[in-house]
């Protein structure tokens, strides 16, 4: 289970992002069949689809797009697939749509150096994400100092045919356009062509959530020893204060669950037995 009071650094990208502001404008247009098409750049728009793609930008009150659309099947890939995803070039950034939750699409930079799927705040509620005052919040170092913000599980993330299910992310008040970071492209072995424009994904054996094998042990061995030390403690027989034998029950029964949730997420990334001792 993630600690709340840990401090992540966030990927290069965002710095730069948190410091400057961000500015990003999605074209969307439709040909003759009826097909929505994205574009990041006007000049990418055929000139006869101009007009209409800049009014869908300035329909926009944010300086991002989504696009709405009826829920996709879940459609889980299969180890070791190849997965070509084609990109758009904004200056140094990558740019790629993202379908979270089979309910909204929208731009995201792609920033291996960021921890989660960064969602800015709107993109979120249209995905169904709900933030609340009990929603746990982590601090994040930026250019403009500490920032909290809210961590939440995204049911998937779905970029072009790569699909990842129960993914790690944190809702972001100030960004227009989300950032994909690890908690997405640690499932994969990524590869960027700049020639064409094109991100290779082949999905990591040797990874199950997002984690590797040696991560994942850490994980429930921390947990095991930490239950381990509280139930030694109990049984000595020493602790005759009832409000703080009290308090270790409670802490005992939040241990049990935060281990039987974490067995949980490791059944639904199919964890082997072996990376759970």
């Amino acid at each position: 289970m993630p600690r709340l009071a840990r401090s992540l650094a966030l990927g290069p990208l965002l710095l730069v992002l948190l410091a400057g502001g961000a500015t990003a404008e999605v074209y969307r247009w439709t040909d003759e069949t009826g097909h929505p098409h994205y574009a990041g750049k006007l000049s990418q728009v055929p000139p006869e689809k101009r007009a209409e793609a800049l009014d869908s930008t300035q329909r926009e009150e944010s300086r991002f797009q989504t696009f709405e659309g009826p829920p996709a099947a879940a459609r889980p890939a299969s180890r070791g697939n190849v997965l070509h995803i084609p990109y758009e070039q904004h200056g140094n950034a990558i740019l790629v749509y993202a379908r979270l939750n089979d309910r909204v699409t929208a731009p995201f930079y792609v920033d291996t150096g960021a921890a989660d799927v960064v969602v800015p705040a709107a993109v979120a509620a249209q995905a169904g994400v709900a933030v609340g005052a009990d929603t746990p919040r982590e601090s994040y170092a930026t250019a403009n100092g500490m920032i909290r913000q809210a961590v939440v599980r995204l049911d998937a993330v779905e970029v072009g045919e790569a699909r990842v299910e129960n993914v790690r992310g944190s809702v972001s008040d100030s960004l227009p356009v989300g950032l994909l970071g690890t908690s997405f492209f640690n499932h994969f072995t990524l590869q960027i062509d700049p020639a064409a424009r094109m991100l290779t994904l082949v999905e990591n054996p040797d990874m199950r959530g997002g984690a590797s094998a040696e991560t994942w042990s850490e994980r429930f061995r921390g947990l095991r020893e930490r239950q381990k030390r509280l139930e030694d403690y109990l049984a000595d027989g020493t602790l005759t204060d009832a409000a703080r034998l009290k308090e270790l029950e409670k802490k005992r029964d939040q241990l049990a669950a935060e281990l039987e949730a974490l067995e949980a997420e490791a059944d639904r990334a199919e964890v082997p037995p072996a990376w759970r001792e």
